[in-house]
């Protein structure tokens, strides 16, 4: 799965779903889920949540 996620990111209006496209684009990147969480100021335990959706159900899980 590879998407475009600055492209995602600036066509949503919704902000949680743009905070998720954009936790993606840093894991997507190498970024550690800690690494991640910490630069969005959401808790380690949303970001595998979301990781984890997106790698099992792609942007549908999200």
């Amino acid at each position: 799965m590879n998407h475009d996620f600055s492209h995602l990111i600036k066509s949503t209006s919704n902000a949680r779903l743009r905070i998720r496209y954009l936790a993606l684009a840093h894991f997507s990147q190498g970024k550690s889920r800690t690494e991640i969480a910490l630069f969005l100021k959401v808790s380690r335990t949303s970001v595998n949540k979301w990781v984890k959706a997106y790698l099992d159900f792609g942007l549908e899980g999200l």
